[in-house]
């Protein structure tokens, strides 16, 4: 039998497992985190110094994400008082049937330059037929798949163009507008790994921002995710990845997919500042 002090250890190991299986399932999947990353443009326009991109990503309503998360997301990306708003996909969880629930939950989201959205592997998986029709009835939200519109912004064009999902729909990048005719472009695409697609000299594309990966969801202390679906997970995981004809920016985002459980991968609200100084050393 077991000695007394090898009893409370056993205990002990019960009890700090059932708090980080209660932490994991109950805590870090409601607690969201608000992120300010910094983008730097080499030659960004002077007009477009300061401006705000909200990224609303991988909702996934219904099973494990409450729309009242969903709600807090939104009115913490409003918050930022952002210029853009960019959704990139996932809206509703498999089985959900259409999307009139989670677009309802997202109806405080506005900005001056536009909310735009495009689908994900499980917006097609729901109905992508349905996706495209309840998006498009929404007041404010513009379906950018496969499209691309130009805003001018003190004098600078500023190109904002979307894609299909990587995996289950049909990507086009021949709907950019000509590289002279841009100052600035910025791609909604769910999955990261379009931007490997993204041609340096024809496309021109100067950010990418996306979901899908949901940072892991689940990241071990030096292992990392323990699942990743981007094919490049090597390069892409969570925030940042400069890639010699872009830079990408992938959100963990907000909903959970399969199970309801996150760890050590909070949900995430990405407030995206573009800004034309220089990157600081890596040192600092």
């Amino acid at each position: 039998m077991p000695t007394s002090s090898a009893r409370k250890i056993l205990s002990a190991a019960a009890l700090g497992a059932a708090g980080l299986g209660a932490y994991a399932f109950l805590v870090e999947p409601r607690w969201l985190e608000v992120t300010r990353p910094r983008i730097h443009v080499r030659g960004l326009h002077p007009a477009l110094e300061g401006l705000r991109i909200a990224l609303l990503t991988d909702m996934h309503a219904g099973e494990g994400t409450p729309l009242s998360l969903i709600r807090r997301a939104c009115r913490a990306a409003m918050a930022e008082r952002p210029h853009l708003v960019a959704l990139t996909g996932d809206f509703a969880a498999d089985g959900s049937g259409d999307f009139g629930r989670v677009l309802g939950a997202m109806a405080c989201l506005d900005a001056p330059l536009g909310v735009y959205a495009v689908p994900g592997n499980h917006d097609h998986i729901v109905g992508i037929g349905t996706w495209h029709r309840q998006v498009r009835a929404h007041p404010r939200i513009v379906d950018l798949t496969n499209a691309a519109v130009t805003r001018e912004v003190g004098g600078a064009r500023l190109c904002v163009a979307g894609v299909d999902d990587y995996s289950m729909g049909t990507p086009r990048m021949d709907i950019l507008p000509p590289p002279e005719e841009r100052d600035f472009t910025l791609l909604l695409a769910h999955d990261p790994d379009q931007a490997e697609r993204a041609r340096r000299v024809c496309d021109r594309v100067d950010l990418v921002v996306s979901g899908h990966t949901h940072g892991g969801q689940v990241r071990l202390p030096w292992i990392g995710a323990l699942r990743n679906p981007a094919v490049r997970e090597d390069l892409y995981e969570e925030g940042l990845r400069r890639r010699p004809w872009t830079q990408v920016y992938t959100s963990r985002g907000v909903g959970t997919v399969h199970l309801p459980v996150r760890f050590l991968c909070r949900p995430e609200v990405a407030v995206l500042e573009l800004t034309g100084a220089p990157r600081p050393p890596a040192n600092s």
